[in-house]
């Protein structure tokens, strides 16, 4: 193993330790905008929702900032208790470019020593490159076979409130035009959110 990604690796381990002892970074102030896309799901970017031909979403619990001044969101110290949370600290990381606060919203668990320094390149490709913008990924709905709908399809295809499995990273690549996605996995563990795969 190299001396880089055994640095690398210490500083994912540092940085999975802080967070589990309490202790979190201070995070800079990003304004990252909720917004409702136009098929329903929610989208959370730096540019206003009006750029995407989206409509502002109401803000989560955690919200911060002078009066009149919409969908400027502050984490609290700790893991992410709810997925707002996660998505500002994914979206915080990314502006910043630290690979570290990215690693800090990771699911370790159960993680070999081989498995983390791939993961942790991934990880900081991910931080470097520009952020576009954030979605939430819902469960795949089955699709109809010889256009005969099954009941089970049809009240499947019913609008049901349905918790996110994943958030897809929208960004662009080093030369700022080709578009670059990337899909993380959400895992709910003691109570907070996490990031995984």
């Amino acid at each position: 193993m190299s001396r880089a990604s055994i640095n690398l690796l210490r500083a994912a381990l540092l940085a999975s330790f802080l967070l589990a002892s309490g202790v979190a970074p201070r995070v800079a102030h990003a304004a990252i905008y909720r917004c409702q896309a136009p098929d329903g799901g929610m989208v959370y970017t730096d540019r206003p929702c009006s750029e995407l031909g989206a409509i502002a979403a109401p803000a989560g619990p955690v919200q911060e900032g002078r009066p009149g001044q919409r969908g400027r969101i502050r984490p609290r110290a700790g893991c992410a208790r709810n997925l707002s949370e996660l998505v500002l600290r994914v979206a915080n990381a990314i502006n910043q470019q630290d690979t570290n606060q990215l690693a800090g919203v990771y699911h370790w668990a159960g993680m070999s020593g081989g498995q983390s320094v791939a993961i942790l390149r991934r990880l900081d490709a991910v931080a470097h490159r520009p952020l576009a913008g954030i979605v939430q990924v819902g469960p795949q709905t089955a699709q109809s076979v010889d256009g005969v709908v099954t009941d089970a399809e049809y009240y499947a295809k019913r609008p049901v409130t349905q918790s996110p499995v994943a958030l897809r990273i929208e960004q662009s690549t080093g030369d700022g035009i080709s578009p670059s996605s990337t899909v993380f996995a959400l895992q709910r563990h003691f109570g907070c959110w996490w990031i995984r795969g």
